[in-house]
């Protein structure tokens, strides 16, 4: 049989041997990795599951069906049972710490080592082992439902460490890592270290610790980074107290204010373009000595 071009995504109409077979022209990639991995893991496959090849995927279901007899309506039976609509998966990306994040939730049913294909991304491989997972969709569902919730309320934790993407993110994920691995002694830390804000929240993810715990930890070593920069950059400079009058105050809060500048800056600035300029202080100080004399 000649072989023809098929497009990679779903939705296009396509004439092969599996069509034939399957009395359908309608392309869905996602039916066909569950088709590949379902008679796989049926013993009812010419072929190994991880040996996808997305040009011949189709041919080589279409020759397991015809060898071990496989029925349409089986298909279409086990089709219908497994498999839920694809709306259910909509809010997955291929982010890898939330496919991470994920599996890790996943019932044992649901992680099936054999699920399996270098050919596959890690979001097509999650959502087959779903697919292929002997439940009924009313339990599939409903475990997708409760996951996208509890996914919405762990990227409102994550704010929490939103301040390590401020600055030095591999110097500040070094800093968390290396509090955490000396005040926390009964979690495991593993190798090598995170040294980006994504790595630390899929490490951070294997702890087992309270929501309380997490925010008194997070917030601790937060604290403790605020100062270690403040120390850095207060390097070359000292603190004076002045008694300012209330409309020299004034001033240099409108300044602040129209400008967008600390205080101290402010007065830094002013400072410099006097030493380059040298022409306000003189000024002044002859005029307050006329006025005493």
């Amino acid at each position: 049989m000649t072989q023809r071009r098929r497009p990679p995504t779903s939705g296009f109409f396509v004439e092969d041997a599996l069509s034939v077979l399957l009395k359908e022209k309608s392309l869905d990639r996602r039916r066909d990795i569950w088709l590949w991995f379902y008679l796989a893991l049926r013993d009812t496959a010419v072929y190994h599951p991880e040996n996808i090849t997305p040009a011949t995927m189709r041919d080589r279901i279409a020759e397991s069906i015809e060898k071990f007899g496989v029925t349409r309506d089986q298909v279409r039976g086990h089709q219908n049972y497994l498999l839920i609509p694809e709306k259910h998966f909509s809010w997955i990306s291929e982010s890898e710490r939330q496919l991470s994040w994920i599996k890790r939730r996943l019932p044992r049913e649901m992680a099936d080592e054999r699920i399996y294909s270098p050919a596959l991304s890690e979001r097509d491989q999650l959502i087959a082992s779903i697919d292929c997972a002997e439940s009924p969709q009313r339990e599939k569902t409903s475990l997708l439902a409760n996951l996208k919730r509890a996914w919405g309320e762990q990227q409102q934790l994550d704010e929490q460490l939103d301040w390590i993407k401020e600055g030095d993110e591999r110097e500040a994920c070094l800093h968390v890592w290396e509090w955490l691995s000396k005040h926390l002694s009964t979690q495991v830390f593993p190798n090598p270290r995170p040294e980006s804000h994504q790595r630390l929240l899929i490490t951070l993810d294997s702890f087992t610790w309270r929501a309380m715990e997490r925010a008194h930890c997070i917030t601790t070593v937060r604290r403790l980074w605020r100062q270690k920069l403040r120390r850095k950059n207060a390097k070359g400079k000292k603190q004076y107290n002045f008694i300012l009058s209330d409309k020299a105050i004034k001033r240099l809060d409108r300044f602040s204010k129209d400008h967008e500048l600390s205080r101290a800056r402010v007065l830094e600035i002013l400072l410099q373009m006097e030493d380059e300029k040298d022409l306000y202080l003189k000024e002044q100080i002859r005029v307050l000595r006329g006025i005493e004399l």
